[in-house]
């Protein structure tokens, strides 16, 4: 029987050190994280969405074949932020699969705000009652290790979180974005930045000067679906690029969809411009584009490598298709996915350098 998630997603080669694929989940950020460990490997996954209206993935159907005879559970769901576009779905979620740890920027929206939120800790607590755990993620200089992976939280900071706890529910609302949880992952010098939906007050009032050496990363995962508020608040303020430059990144992902297609109008227009001009219009990687998914590999001698899905995801598991009697692929069983390496960079430098 075709299992689309594992072929597509589950790595093949035990060269690889950290797999992120970005997937294409309409207006929504999701991504699943394989980090070696112990000869195979813990995944996680960061954020969740379910958008119909666009196609977009269904994350649990998808998560729930990718599992089957690989993992009992998921090690970690990481919610940047409580926002619908990055949790809707997660109950659906803790009901296909088992999830041992809940990770999670402690921000609470407060009253008419945080339908998203008591979503989070409704599953937060199914997660304990078998035995599992709640981490609040909280800003450090210290790297930390998950299996064989370097990470780090860089946001948000503890001083933020109290901060933000001490104003009132409207206000916590509109500085829920400055209290986004922002983590690095790879392993020295090729390193995955994920940024959720951190704004420009976040960068240039906490992350960007106190953590300026832990910031460079091959690879930048776009804040806020491609939205201006990475740079400015506005069109007509002047854009704010010290994160980016100190960053550095070669690829920039944007999970958004078309820009016809979302509400907000992601990615925006001077955004997009932003980075092209800083990576290259070739090297900015827009999952809403062609309803693709983007998967990027760390290997554990160095270098890095980019490939997309060829929308083989969003087509065998549309978050309309009712059909999941076969593992989701739909009428598409009998087709074999061959992944588009249509960028690759893989640093020169010798084994176990």
């Amino acid at each position: 029987m075709s299992n689309p998630a594992q072929d597509v997603l589950w790595p093949t080669s035990s060269d690889i050190l950290l797999r992120a694929a970005f997937l294409y989940v309409g207006q929504g950020q999701s991504t699943v994280l394989f980090a070696a460990s112990n000869g195979t490997y813990k995944v996680l996954l960061i954020d969740i969405h379910n958008d119909k209206k666009n196609g977009g993935i269904d994350v649990p159907r998808m998560v729930k074949d990718l599992l089957k005879g690989k993992a009992k559970s998921i090690h970690a769901f990481v919610n940047t932020h409580p926002h619908n576009d990055h949790l809707c779905g997660v109950s659906e979620l803790a009901d296909c699969v088992d999830i041992d740890e809940v990770w999670h920027s402690g921000h609470n929206p407060g009253k008419g705000h945080k339908d998203a939120y008591d979503e989070l800790q409704k599953v937060i607590k199914r997660v304990k009652e078998r035995g599992g755990s709640e981490t609040k993620l909280e800003g450090s200089r210290s790297s930390r290790k998950l299996g064989d992976v370097d990470y780090y939280v860089l946001a948000p900071a503890e001083y933020i979180v109290d901060d933000i706890a001490d104003e009132s529910a409207e206000t916590r609302y509109q500085r829920i974005h400055e209290q986004c949880a922002v983590l690095r992952m790879g392993l020295d010098p090729d390193w995955i930045m994920f940024t959720g939906d951190a704004d420009r007050d976040a960068w240039e009032k906490h992350i960007t000067d106190y953590h300026k050496e832990r910031l460079p990363a091959k690879v930048l995962s776009a804040a806020h679906h491609g939205s201006r508020t990475f740079f400015r608040a506005n069109e007509e303020e002047d854009p704010y690029r010290d994160a980016l430059e100190a960053i550095n990144p070669e690829y920039v992902i944007i999970s958004a969809p078309k820009q016809s297609e979302s509400p907000h109008g992601h990615p925006h227009d001077d955004a997009v411009k932003e980075y092209s001009d800083y990576v290259g219009d070739d090297n900015v990687l827009h999952t809403g584009a062609d309803r693709y998914s983007y998967i990027c590999d760390i290997f554990k001698n160095g270098g890095y490598e980019i490939e997309d899905d060829g929308g083989k995801l969003a087509k065998s598991y549309a978050a309309d298709d009712k059909d999941s009697s076969d593992g989701g692929s739909g009428g598409d069983k009998a087709r074999k996915w061959a992944p588009a390496v249509f960028v690759t960079r893989v640093d020169e430098r010798p084994m176990g350098a």
